[in-house]
C-alpha cells in the first residue's frame, strides 16, 4: 500500500494542476440544483481575475462557463444539457449571479487568501471550489465553505526564506557573543575594582609605615 501512496499523491497533484469540473443533480427544498465542483487549474491572479487571461479577459468566466456547460450536459444528457445551457446563459439571473460570484471570489482571494498564504504578484495557485446552479432560474451560488486554495511556492521565496534563516542564525550567534563579552567585561571590571581597592589599601599601609619610620628617627 505504501508504494502506491506517492503515485496517488502525484496523480492528485496533476489533477489539481488541470482545469476540471464534476457535477451532481440534487433536489433541495423542492428545487433541482446542479452542484458543480471545480478546479481552476494552475493559474495566477492576473490570469484568473485580470487582463492576462485568454483574449485579454479574466479566465474566471471561461472556466465557469465551461464548468456550467459540462455540469448540465452530465446531469441532463448531451443535447438537453446543451440546450439548457444556451437558454440559461442568456438569463438575467444567471448573468447577475455570475458577476456576484466573480466579485465574491475575487474579494475573498485578495482580502483573505493572499494574506494567509503570502501570495503575491505572479505567484501560481489553484482554487478548488463549489457552485450551486438553480436549474430553473439559472441563478449561481458560490459555496464559500467548500473552497480552498492550493499554491506553489516560488524558488526565489524559498531562497529568501533560507537567507532570512541564515541571517537570524547569524544574529543569534552575534547576540550570544555579545552576551559572553558583556559578562567577561563585568567580571574584569569587578576584578579591576577589587585590585584597585587592594592597591589603595597597600598605599595606605605604606604611608602609615613611612610615618612611623619617620617619627622613630
Amino acid at each position: 500500500m505504501s508504494s502506491e501512496q506517492p503515485e496517488e499523491a502525484e496523480e492528485e497533484g496533476e489533477e489539481i494542476e488541470r482545469e476540471s469540473a464534476t457535477s451532481e443533480l440534487v433536489t433541495e427544498a423542492g428545487k433541482r440544483i446542479v452542484k458543480i465542483k471545480l478546479s481552476t487549474g494552475k493559474t495566477s491572479a492576473g490570469k484568473l481575475f485580470g487582463r492576462h487571461g485568454r483574449g485579454g479577459r479574466p479566465d474566471f468566466f471561461r472556466i465557469i462557463f465551461g464548468a456550467v456547460a459540462n455540469g448540465l450536459r452530465t446531469s441532463l444528457g448531451g443535447e438537453e444539457g446543451e440546450a439548457r445551457f444556451n437558454e440559461l446563459r442568456n438569463r438575467h439571473e444567471f448573468r447577475e449571479s455570475l458577476t456576484k460570484v466573480f466579485n465574491d471570489i475575487k474579494n475573498w482571494f485578495f482580502t483573505e487568501v493572499t494574506k494567509q498564504y503570502d501570495i503575491g504578484k505572479g505567484d501560481v495557485f489553484a482554487i478548488l471550489t463549489e457552485l450551486d446552479l438553480d436549474l430553473e432560474t439559472g441563478e449561481l451560488r458560490w459555496v464559500k465553505e467548500n473552497s480552498q486554495v492550493v499554491y506553489w511556492v516560488r524558488s526565489d521565496k524559498i531562497k529568501a526564506a533560507e537567507s532570512c534563516g541564515k541571517v537570524e542564525e547569524e544574529l543569534k550567534r552575534l547576540k550570544e557573543d555579545y552576551d559572553k563579552l558583556r559578562e567577561e567585561n563585568l567580571r574584569l571590571k569587578s576584578e579591576n575594582e577589587a585590585l584597585s581597592r587592594e592597591l589603595a589599601d597597600i598605599k595606605a599601609r605604606l604611608s602609615e609605615l613611612l610615618k612611623l619610620l619617620g617619627s622613630s628617627k
